[in-house]
């Protein structure tokens, strides 16, 4: 009974070691990266700055803020969003792919973020989720408030500002809507 539970405790411990360290990514992630990406890596959490890496380790304990995977253009399949660093160079980035089934995925947004790169992470945003331009900026040249109808993807630009990639079904592309300054 000793060794039963010495063991379950054994790959209790593993298991919980494991499944934070993969962050729900799939291997698919690093071959996307090697093959279209060649240099860049996913942005690590030590890779933030002191207090963005704070606050991603106390509400980031079972996803990756570096990575999402959803349905961002309502075509049924799954997407990526990932923030990118360049090895040698330093440049960061934000990149939306669009991962149609069979087919290679194809670029749909490819942003430096290479200055607030220490200060950025993602989440998705739900289907349906109403999203709305922040009163900080003049609306009237900016979308009005809408329900998202396929995922969104929330970039966080710690204590700056957010900002949502949502699908346009209208215009057929990514487009932004800064909800908060």
């Amino acid at each position: 009974m000793k060794r039963v539970c010495l063991f379950s405790l054994f790959l209790a411990l593993i298991c919980s070691v494991a499944v934070p360290r993969g962050n729900g990514q799939s291997d698919d992630i690093g071959k996307l990266i090697l093959d279209d990406f060649s240099g860049f890596h996913v942005l690590t959490v030590q890779e933030r700055d002191f207090d963005t890496r704070a606050f991603i380790l106390a509400h980031f304990a079972k996803r990756s803020p570096s990575v999402v995977r959803a349905d961002f253009d309502g075509d049924g399949h799954l997407d990526y969003a990932v923030l990118l660093k360049n090895k040698k160079s330093g440049v960061a980035k934000f990149v939306i792919l669009l991962c149609p089934e069979n087919k290679h995925c194809k670029k749909a947004c490819d942003e430096d973020i290479t200055s607030d790169a220490g200060e950025v992470f993602i989440k998705a945003i739900p289907m349906g989720r109403h999203v709305s331009q922040t009163e900080a900026i003049d609306t009237k040249d900016y979308p009005p408030p809408l329900r998202l109808s396929s995922a969104g993807i929330e970039v966080t630009y710690f204590e700056k500002a957010n900002v949502v990639y949502y699908w346009n079904t209208k215009h057929k592309k990514i487009e932004t809507i800064q909800t908060r300054d």
